[in-house]
């Protein structure tokens, strides 16, 4: 079995943005190039405002905001094609679902570090 630590360690072996997911977007709002700057920018402020919650779990030991929090921002990494977010979220999702908190919350500096540089190529790619 994989360790978290080597499965933190893969991660930097998958893009941050899925490009089958982005030229996906790009081409259904091609009519309109101002809606995928929006996407993005929505992706980026209701992260932050997760990331937010998921700190206040950590700090309010409140493992229901923490887990909900942890959940939809996987989705929502899902949905927009950020790969290594997604797929650290999805370890911390799993880590949750089996009652290990502490080893999750552990992930939560790799977190903001992924989630920094996510930001900086979408701002740098897409919004600028």
């Amino acid at each position: 079995m994989t360790s978290i630590q080597d499965q933190l360690d893969e991660l930097v072996n998958l893009p941050q943005i899925n490009e089958v997911n982005l030229n996906r977007l790009k081409k259904s709002t091609a009519s309109n190039p101002q809606l995928l700057k929006d996407i993005f920018q929505s992706f980026i402020d209701e992260s932050k405002e997760l990331i937010g919650e998921i700190r206040a779990g950590i700090e309010k030991n409140d493992h229901v905001l923490y887990y909900n929090a942890v959940h939809s921002l996987k989705g929502l990494s899902a949905t927009i094609g950020c790969t290594r977010l997604f797929h650290l979220l999805k370890i911390m999702d799993s880590l949750n679902k089996e009652n290990q908190y502490s080893e999750s919350q552990r992930c939560y500096k790799h977190l903001e570090v992924m989630f920094s540089e996510a930001e900086s190529i979408i701002r740098d790619t897409i919004l600028n």
